[in-house]
């Protein structure tokens, strides 16, 4: 069965985290992607682990083909223009500045290829005072207010994710997909643009239509508080977490399945605002009550009433987690050469065009060849321009 985007060409300059991850999803969806990386070394992400191959570059490169490509040598150059001619998408992370360098900014692909939908992904974007800065995701969580929003006030602590790049390549596929739309619509193509910021401080649109609302600067507590967050440990010190909302039904269950049913009638806890304004004081009546028991009996109960509750699981629950093992997570694909390893699937599902893990995620340059060889160079020239150290 054919993915959404079967026939789409999509040519990746990108390495880390954003342009990958967004250049994934389309090859999930069916696109043919063409990964150009750096002669001998490739996406810095090959290094973080053994064999030039680590998970970290895996999770983010399956279903792509990968061409070694010197971009600041003639002959690469000229490579790269010879793909981009028959993209119909390029997707580059460098800092604002380079590819126009390179003569492989949107304006000189433009002039090969007016349909072209060209995503430039950066730091800060190609205006203002960051323009120039380097940007890494942590960076951007915390210039956009989105770490603010994760972490504590005088115990500020880095997040054990990649936020802000998984979610600037996300909107970067989203303007992709839209921009591809346009294409159909009009024939013409455009130039995409997004960065760590822009996106990160998007991305936390909820927290700042309540800033402007009421002039108050929201903190990580202030959503938990709102919408009826909590985390609590069992005996066993096993976390879990309940997110009560607003329905009244949740908290009448809730105080019923701690033995507190007298809390749904007293004017701390018997509307939305009281629990509000009583929320630290709900906190410390009920954590010895479920400090006193375990965690799946709670869960148990707590289910069997309908009240929102998880384990917060490590990834190891996750992936024995009778829900996820539905999606059919993990996948399990084989490199030829570098063996078999378990990836994470695609998010979504379609009834007609579903996503799917064709292909390993490729080894440095496995493609450069074939690449080349369909864009009309024989063997000799290979030979030669790989003897020159252009591929």
């Amino acid at each position: 069965m054919n993915g959404a985007l079967e026939g789409i060409k999509v040519v990746e300059a990108a390495s880390y985290v954003t342009g990958p991850f967004a250049a994934q999803l389309l090859a999930d969806m069916g696109a043919e992607v063409v990964k150009i990386e750096e002669p001998k070394r490739g996406d810095p992400f090959r290094g973080w682990g053994e064999r030039n191959y680590a998970a970290t570059f895996c999770s983010l490169n399956r279903n792509k083909k990968s061409v070694t490509l010197d971009l600041r040598a003639d002959e690469g150059r000229e490579i790269a223009l010879k793909l981009a001619s028959n993209a119909d998408v390029l997707i580059q992370n460098f800092r604002p500045g380079v590819m126009e360098k390179r003569g492989l900014g949107y304006d000189d692909i433009k002039k090969i290829n007016a349909k072209i939908v060209y995503c430039s992904i950066s730091g800060f974007g190609p205006k203002g005072p960051y323009r120039d800065m380097p940007g890494y995701d942590t960076v951007g969580q915390a210039r956009s207010g989105l770490l603010s929003l994760l972490t504590d006030p005088g115990k500020p602590q880095g997040m054990g994710i990649s936020f802000s790049d998984h979610l600037t390549g996300m909107y970067a596929c989203y303007g992709v997909l839209s921009a591809l739309m346009n294409r159909m619509l009009t024939g013409e193509g455009q130039h995409v643009e997004t960065s760590l910021l822009r996106a990160s401080v998007s991305f936390v649109g909820e927290n700042a239509a309540r800033y402007f609302e009421t002039g108050h600067v929201p903190r990580r507590k202030h959503r938990t508080t709102t919408a009826g967050v909590f985390a609590f440990e069992d005996r066993d010190g096993l976390p879990f977490v309940l997110h009560m909302s607003s329905p009244d039904k949740f908290w009448r269950n809730m105080f019923a399945v701690v033995g507190k049913p007298e809390w749904a009638e007293d004017s701390r806890f018997s509307n939305r605002k009281g629990r509000m304004e009583n929320y630290d004081t709900l906190v410390e009546q009920l954590t010895p009550i479920f400090h006193g028991g375990r965690r799946d009996e709670w869960l148990r109960r707590l289910t069997e009433m309908d009240v929102p509750a998880a384990p917060i699981n490590t990834l190891d629950e996750v992936f024995a987690d009778p829900q996820v093992k539905t999606y059919g997570f993990p996948v399990e694909v084989e490199h030829p050469k570098m063996g078999k390893m378990k990836l994470v699937g695609n998010a979504v599902d379609m009834s007609r065009t579903p996503p799917s893990i064709d292909s390993p995620p490729p080894m440095l340059g496995e493609h450069t060849d074939e690449i080349l060889a369909a864009l009309g160079y024989a063997s000799p020239a290979i030979a030669d321009l790989r003897s020159k150290g252009a591929i």
